[in-house]
């Protein structure tokens, strides 16, 4: 009987690792992040990308949660 063969993984594949999913605020829905410089950060990134990205995002203090978070209207 011929004996099965395994393919060798490393302890860390990619199909293995997975991030949490990132917070949410319980009214809005919205990503929270833990600080503005986080918040700032981010909506610099998303707004490198020429196709997809808003006009303009900015970033704001949730009076709900305490935390920060990106939206694209208007102050």
């Amino acid at each position: 009987m011929a004996a099965k063969h395994r393919k060798a993984s490393s302890f860390w594949e990619m199909d293995e690792a997975r991030r949490d999913p990132p917070r949410t605020c319980a009214v809005s829905g919205k990503r929270m992040y833990s600080n503005e410089r986080e918040a700032n950060a981010t909506a610099a990134h998303r707004m490198t990308d020429r196709e997809s990205a808003p006009v303009q995002l900015r970033t704001y203090k949730c009076l709900y949660c305490g935390a920060w978070h990106l939206t694209s209207k208007d102050a």
